[in-house]
């Protein structure tokens, strides 16, 4: 299993995060299912954190069988598409965005 996770490194306002919050929950997790190959999104908010950690406001969490999995949905024409539909609703987020792929070694219940 590969995750590939997207942080969002930064702030929202307080009087925005409501929207953004919902945007991000109700529209761009929707979008990213349709990723071919995709078989999980989990979205996190940051609710607390070490001191001196980075701020990551919240993380995407994208689930694929292996990278080549990921790398054929993330060269898709609809990942292009869906990324066009997230920046558009990024406005009041203030910072950046980066990314981890990261290879599940162990996974219990």
């Amino acid at each position: 299993m590969i995750i590939r996770s997207a942080f969002l490194e930064g702030s929202v306002a307080a009087a925005e995060q409501p929207e953004f919050d919902r945007h991000m929950r109700e529209t761009v997790v929707r979008e990213i299912l349709t990723y071919p190959g995709i078989r999980r999104v989990t979205l996190r908010k940051l609710a607390e954190a070490d001191t001196g950690a980075a701020a990551a406001y919240m993380q995407f969490d994208l689930h694929f069988d292996s990278i080549e999995a990921m790398n054929d949905a993330l060269a898709s024409p609809v990942r292009q598409t869906v990324q066009a539909r997230i920046k558009a609703g990024m406005g009041s987020f203030s910072g950046r965005v980066t990314h981890v792929v990261s290879e599940v070694l162990e996974d219990q219940k």
